[in-house]
């Protein structure tokens, strides 16, 4: 069942009398009815919208606007390099049953069997006879799982009928990750100021099997460690002879300090998340009065997280000083070792920039001229720096040796020979790049469109 909805206001000038010709008021009154929407209830802004699960590939190729000349032109280049690449995989099934749809490809029994988890499949239909996009506003006409009940990184098909589209400059119509069919008999756009779009973008979010933002989180800093404690001296009592009493039997090893303890390592860096692919997407134009660009980019790889710094190794006690007592000299303490740095924690690896399918425009030809085709590549996530090591404890002064009558002035505490320093623990790997992958390919009346080689400024996803 079709809901009804209502756009803002048409607008002087932009009335339903001189923006559609009779021809292509009928166009779209045909096309309504191929869509199961009547085109009685269409009148001005008027939405209808319904979501029908197609229950086969012929159901869903039957809602394509192509011409059989259309589709073999589509077949002679679907499957171009960066297409062909992935006919081994997963994602070549997909490629082969998008081409019986877009296309003129025959899908074979193998791929129809496998491609049948994804049937029913999930389809928005929406047909609005005139519709403006205001100045810098963005129309987005992607549909979400929670209509259908369905996990969210399941395909859905988006098909769109439009009798006249007003395109103000700086308005985007944009489909963001869904299988797009997009049919207008009229798009108008304005000779001056920013241009207008339609955006073929990817989901606005990961879709791999990973958890997590786009962007790995850092790893956690190493914890330092402990310092030792410092050596004690051996309990005595005063006597009237000027030397001390040992009060209690000397325990072995405690005038000297402790060792410090070891920093602990850093954590490594997470992987940044893939890409969000961009799917593939049919754009029908009957008529194109101004200039208009297509933007087209699967989404960048997230950045790798940066390596934890590794904990400080923990400074050595120092020494007890040396006795003198009624029992005999007592040596003084050693100094305990610096503990050794933790190692740093590796950097995250980027991730893989999102992959791509065919963006197919069809439109007059004598108004090519008018359209601008921008088609980005999805660039791999950023290596992250790896953390640094921790820096080796100080190693323990040794105690001072007891003063006897007679023997030369000792050293200050400051030039006696400490413990050895704790070993400085190593800095973590710098993560690699991510993979970044091709542009979609754009083909404007079966004809190729050379890419752009830098990626698009678009937005991260949230």
């Amino acid at each position: 069942m079709a809901s009804i909805g209502f756009n803002a206001t048409l607008g002087g000038r932009r009335t339903a009398s001189d923006r559609l010709t009779a021809a292509q008021q009928s166009a779209f009154d045909q096309r309504a009815r191929r869509l199961g929407h009547d085109p009685g209830q269409l009148l001005g802004a008027a939405e209808l919208v319904s979501y029908p699960s197609l229950p086969t590939v012929a159901a869903v190729r039957a809602l394509s606007a192509a011409t059989s000349e259309q589709r073999r032109r589509r077949q002679a280049v679907f499957f171009g390099p960066s297409i062909a690449l992935r006919r081994a995989i997963g994602q070549g099934v997909h490629d082969r049953t998008e081409a019986a749809v877009f296309a003129d490809g025959q899908i074979d029994p193998a791929d129809e069997a496998r491609a049948l988890m994804h049937f029913p499949f999930p389809t928005r239909v929406l047909s609005v006879r005139h519709r403006d996009v205001a100045a810098g506003e963005c129309w987005d006409l992607s549909a979400r799982d929670e209509q259908w009940g369905i996990d969210y990184r399941d395909d859905i098909l988006s098909v769109v009928n439009i009798g006249s589209l007003y395109l103000a400059p700086g308005a985007v119509v944009a489909v963001r990750g869904n299988l797009l069919m997009l049919t207008v008999q009229r798009v108008i756009c304005e000779d001056e100021g920013a241009p207008a779009q339609i955006a073929i973008l990817p989901v606005p979010f990961p879709v791999d099997r990973r958890v997590g933002p786009l962007d790995g989180p850092g790893g956690p800093a190493g914890r330092d460690g402990t310092g030792g404690l410092d050596g004690v001296t051996a309990p005595t009592a005063p006597t009237w002879l000027g030397c001390d009493w040992l009060t209690e039997p000397i325990v072995p090893g405690a005038c000297d300090g402790r060792d410090g303890g070891d920093g602990c390592d850093g954590g490594d860096g997470a992987r940044g998340r893939n890409g969000a692919p961009s799917k593939i997407a049919e754009v029908t134009i009957g008529e194109l009065t101004g200039p208009l660009t297509l933007v087209a980019t699967a989404g960048r790889g997230g950045d790798g997280g940066r390596g934890g710094n590794g904990g400080h190794g923990g400074n050595g006690g120092h020494g007890a000083d040396g006795q003198r007592t009624m029992q005999g000299i007592l040596r003084p303490g050693h100094g305990g070792a610096g503990g050794r740095g933790g190692r740093g924690g590796h950097g995250g690896r980027g991730g893989d920039g999102g992959i791509s399918s065919n963006v197919f425009v069809s439109l007059p030809a004598d108004q090519e001229g008018r359209l601008r085709v921008l088609s980005h590549p999805a660039p791999g996530g950023r290596g992250s720096r790896g953390g640094a090591g921790g820096t080796g404890g100080t190693g323990g002064c040794p105690g001072i040796p007891a003063r006897i009558p007679g023997s030369p002035a000792l050293s200050e505490p400051g030039q006696r020979d400490r413990a050895p320093s704790g070993h400085d623990g190593t800095d973590g790997r710098d993560g690699m790049g991510g993979r970044s992958r091709p542009a979609p390919p754009v083909f404007v009346n079966g004809r190729p469109v050379e890419p752009v080689p830098g990626p698009a400024t678009v937005g991260p996803p949230t």
